[in-house]
């Protein structure tokens, strides 16, 4: 069921991140390691990783919505620190070994941005959103006693079968209309972290005037004036 299947990878995603520190600590990822050997030692873990978060971002946008926009800020921060941990184990540099110190720096932040993530991720699970916290029991209960219903079902119950089939058929529909428009707010939050970022940039490229303040443009006139005065003065 989803609730069990949310469980699993929130534990597989925190035994995950409980490894890779350990790694750190244990001295199987360290700082003396050349940049390429680290990365065959770290790109199992850290792909792993990365993937299990994904998967949680995927069930916690279904589980609260409402929260989609922090969801997937602290899902990026987590996701850029990995990425940033291999392109600076792969950059160009004439001392290897400071790539690989910087890496392990950049590696523990992927540790504190995973533990942040992970407290979402709990707190996802524990206070799920309502509206979706309802449907899910409606779900598991529907299916709990369909199981029942279908051993032993006198004709009495007829009817009432029919209206859960019904009812589950509404439910499917329900959770189908939900994920469209998660997928939809998904992609809007996309849209509005590109159009923040290209604005962001498009400052940087806007070239600064030089002003001049109003005293010291007063300052400057005053002197040149003085200059003449005791120009024509000598003269």
């Amino acid at each position: 069921m989803f609730r069990e299947d949310y469980r699993k990878s929130a534990k597989a995603f925190e035994e995950a991140l409980q490894q890779l520190a350990s790694d750190i600590a244990s001295g199987v990822l360290f700082e003396r390691l050349a940049p390429l050997e680290l990365w065959k030692r770290a790109e199992q873990s850290v792909t792993g990783l990365k993937n299990l978060a994904e998967n949680c971002k995927e069930l916690m946008l279904i589980l609260k919505p409402e929260r989609a926009v922090e969801i997937e800020q602290r899902f990026s921060v987590f996701s850029q620190s990995i990425t940033n941990f291999k392109e600076i184990l792969f950059q160009n540099s004439a001392e290897p070994s400071s790539n690989s110190c910087l890496a392990i720096e950049q590696l523990r932040g992927t540790i504190t941005a995973g533990s942040e993530f992970l407290l979402l991720i709990k707190e996802t699970s524990d206070i799920p959103s309502p509206l979706i916290d309802k449907i899910l029991r409606l779900q598991e209960a529907l299916e709990a006693g369909g199981k029942v219903i279908t051993i032993e079902a006198p004709e009495s119950v007829q009817p009432m079968l029919e209206r859960l089939t019904k009812d589950i058929g509404k439910l499917r529909d329900a959770m189908t209309a939900l994920e469209r428009a998660v997928s939809d707010m998904k992609e809007r939050v996309r849209i509005l972290q590109e159009n923040s970022i290209k604005f962001a940039q498009s400052l940087k490229t806007v070239p600064k005037k030089e002003i001049v303040d109003e005293p010291e443009a007063v300052k400057l006139q005053q002197s040149q004036k003085g200059q003449l005065s005791l120009s024509e003065f000598r003269n």
